[in-house]
């Protein structure tokens, strides 16, 4: 395959990305502690079994079901986001030259094992939801592979933000993204590792990362041709 086509098979993965991501949908929920509104983010990162108990009461158990039927379609979206994030940096590994071609295996390495770290986290989550009295070791089994997951993928942004605000023009938008998405997401997790609670970091992070893949979903597909020619383009 050739490059212009290997740019257009990333761009067609993060349109995947971005419709899978719409398609697990969202829910707000209420008598979540610690200042969560999401079941989801509250149980990945629940700092006790009090906690995951509040979330399997919270909605009269609605929050439980919607969580329920999360997690096989998060399988899925574990699948996507690797290739997806493992597609991109081996392209800019191909791409790129001298230094850039580490910080790209780099995010290869951190997208693989965050993959990892997500399925051990829906594993523990599973139980979670199964259980009416959980304990502070069954939300240490889920939080720490959470936090472990969302470090690597802050990383991740960090290093692809790097490489592609380096080519600078229109690159700059998904570059400085990803590197605003990192640094709050990174700063989100620091916070949450010292004092376990709700930080704005994360949708916030979250929001700026999704600008970046909806920016490289609309150019990636439609002009890759110009995104080789600017890939080309002397530093």
């Amino acid at each position: 395959m050739t490059i212009e086509g290997q740019i257009r098979v990333v761009g067609i993965l993060a349109v995947l990305f971005c419709l899978y991501s719409l398609w697990m949908g969202q829910m707000t929920a209420t008598g979540l502690l610690s200042g969560y509104t999401n079941p989801v983010l509250a149980l990945e990162l629940a700092a006790n079994g009090s906690e995951i108990d509040a979330i399997n009461r919270s909605e009269n158990g609605k929050a439980t079901e919607f969580i329920q039927k999360h997690l096989p379609r998060d399988f899925g979206y574990i699948g996507i986001y690797v290739v997806f994030f493992c597609c991109l940096a081996l392209l800019l590994i191909e791409v790129g030259t001298d230094w850039s071609k580490y910080l790209g295996w780099g995010a290869v390495v951190c997208a693989l094992i965050a993959g990892g770290f997500d399925v051990i986290e829906n594993l523990g989550m599973r139980k979670a939801v199964a259980t009416s009295a959980a304990t502070d070791s069954l939300a240490n089994s889920i939080r720490y592979p959470s936090l472990a997951k969302w470090a690597l993928l802050f990383v991740y942004c960090l290093l692809v933000g790097v490489i592609l605000s380096r080519l600078r023009g229109w690159f700059l938008i998904p570059g400085l993204a990803f590197l605003i998405a990192a640094l709050l997401g990174l700063s989100g997790v620091t916070l949450n590792l010292l004092n376990p609670k709700f930080y704005w970091m994360f949708p916030a992070s979250i929001l700026f990362l999704g600008l970046a893949i909806v920016c490289i979903a609309i150019t990636f597909t439609l002009w890759p041709h110009k995104v080789l020619n600017k890939f080309l383009e002397p530093y």
